[in-house]
């Protein structure tokens, strides 16, 4: 016991890294830039150094030794269930089996301090990743990468393991469902991060916000990143490439892990841009309106439930984070004077005039007169009236998004007038050369929405949720990040678009 103790001793003194990469084989893996993996502490699961070779590496199934033989193997040291008298860098330890039964297995195999193998070899790596942080004694990044527990993607590379399918599906939900247990118990802890790359619910990065995130990047330097995705946005709108919008409105409930999923999953949904919403409650609404009956989480009346699901300016520091990581674009809704003085910080290139506020004309054109960025203005509820309002004061010397809009929740297709947009598109081309037309959809599917890029549509909005939640606002018409919803939905929009083509006639081969 005292010989392995020294090789990890020897090899994390050497390395100092205060970065720990647990190295799966799930589909996801396949996708990572192995460069980054360099300057931490890399450990595999059974024989996944054929993906990338660590300083340790965890085997526990037969099937995994007999692969690492063929392969020749490339970890500095292992650590196993089984002997193997041919590697001197190879150590049995202790199996504890993994009943399944309960998770109060787990947590007292975790709560030990002794180096185990289990059947589930991320409970294996999770307790090398505590020896590691005891030996460092400073606070650790532990990131899990290649954890997807899906059955229906083939792994990376290939699977020796000759499992049916139905049996690997079983497995992996148990995993899944161990896998989470643990990340909940370590959540707090003030010694170690652990951290998911992938496309779950309780992923921290997807894998494409791993391979692309710098730390050290601070929030004024994340703002300019965000100007500059809205910049290549646009241009992307010349060769008519239509900018998706999901819209979370107040759905992340106030909660930061939400609000960091969603901004997750809308972005490998295929989401380009994020919208939320900015209201200040207190001088929003009503005394009346803020004292009456509704009924959330938060409490008993409206006051409640609107101040529980706005953003603090912690949750804007979070949003501001996870759209970086994430490379995607990312403006609100603003809804009154106050939350327009607020952003005024951000240095937005571009903020929405949503339909809710269409009457308020001095608050529209306090905007219009001291903001200098892009806006996005929606027409529900709205006439022609408005459309001239909207055409005299906000069509100079700022691009104009303007979007054909039903209030209606859902909105029948009787409804959604999609035709307006080819009007649009008929002012942009006969005197406002700055609209781009677009479309807000409180539709059910995505036929009208779809639809709407044939008309003209560059911008197509949509509500978007995890999970129901029947007391937050628009959840009836919100497509789910959590399933396909929104997935199909905006696979759906990008078939539209390649059907539509471009203006100009060609002929095809």
């Amino acid at each position: 016991m005292e010989n392995y103790l020294s090789q990890i001793k020897n090899i994390v003194s050497e390395l100092q890294s205060t970065k720990i990469y647990i190295l799966g084989k799930g589909p996801s893996s396949g996708n990572m830039n192995p460069i980054i993996l360099d300057d931490g502490i890399v450990i595999n699961i059974n024989d996944s150094e054929r993906i990338y070779p660590g300083h340790f590496s965890l085997v526990h199934s037969l099937w995994a030794v007999e692969s690492i033989k063929a392969n020749g193997a490339k970890a500095n040291v292992y650590f196993s269930s089984r002997a193997n008298s041919s590697l001197s860098n190879w150590f049995q330890i202790p199996y504890e089996p993994e009943t399944f039964e309960t998770h109060e297995r787990t947590m007292s195999i975790m709560e030990n301090n002794q180096l185990s193998i289990t059947d589930f070899l991320f409970i294996s790596a999770t307790k090398l990743a505590l020896a590691i942080q005891q030996i460092q004694n400073k606070k650790l990044d532990v990131y899990f990468i290649g954890f997807d527990f899906y059955s229906n993607v083939p792994n990376v590379i290939t699977d020796f393991s000759n499992h049916q399918p139905d049996y690997t599906e079983i497995v992996l939900k148990s995993q899944e469902s161990v896998f989470k247990t643990i990340l909940n118990y370590f959540q707090y802890s003030e010694k170690i991060k652990f951290l998911h790359v992938g496309n779950k619910t309780y992923s921290d990065l997807t894998i494409d916000a791993f391979n692309k995130v710098d730390a050290s990047l601070s929030i004024p330097n994340k703002l300019m990143q965000n100007t500059s995705l809205y910049q290549s946005l646009l241009e992307n709108t010349k060769e008519g490439i239509p900018i998706i919008v999901a819209e979370l409105t107040n759905n992340h409930i106030g909660d930061e892990n939400r609000l960091r999923a969603m901004i997750r999953l809308a972005k490998g949904a295929g989401a380009n841009a994020i919208k939320v919403q900015k209201r200040d409650v207190e001088t929003f609404y009503t005394e009346a309106e803020l004292n009456s009956p509704y009924d959330s989480p938060f409490g008993k009346t409206l006051r409640d439930y609107r101040s529980g699901v706005e953003l603090d300016v912690r949750l804007f520091d979070v949003l501001i984070e996870e759209c970086a990581n994430n490379e995607i674009f990312w403006f609100l809704s603003i809804l009154d004077i106050n939350s327009f003085e607020y952003v005024k910080k951000y240095n937005l290139p571009l903020l929405k005039l949503p339909s809710t506020i269409s009457k308020h004309k001095n608050f529209l054109l306090n905007v219009s007169e001291n903001f200098d960025g892009d806006l996005v203005i929606s027409t529900g509820f709205t006439d022609t009236e408005y459309e001239k309002f909207v055409l005299d004061n906000f069509t100079s010397n700022r691009k104009l998004f303007l979007l054909q809009c039903t209030s209606s929740y859902p909105a029948p297709p009787e409804s959604c007038q999609i035709s307006v947009i080819r009007h649009y598109n008929n002012l942009k081309i006969k005197k406002y050369s700055n609209i781009i037309p677009g479309y807000s959809s409180h539709d059910v599917g995505s036929t009208a929405s779809m639809m709407a890029l044939s008309a003209g549509a560059i911008m197509i909005e949509k509500h978007v949720k995890l999970g129901d939640l029947d007391w937050i606002h628009f959840d009836g018409v919100a497509l789910d990040l959590s399933t396909n919803q929104f997935r199909n939905f905006v696979q759906d929009i990008k078939i539209a678009n390649s059907i539509c083509g471009k203006p100009e006639k060609i002929i095809h081969a």
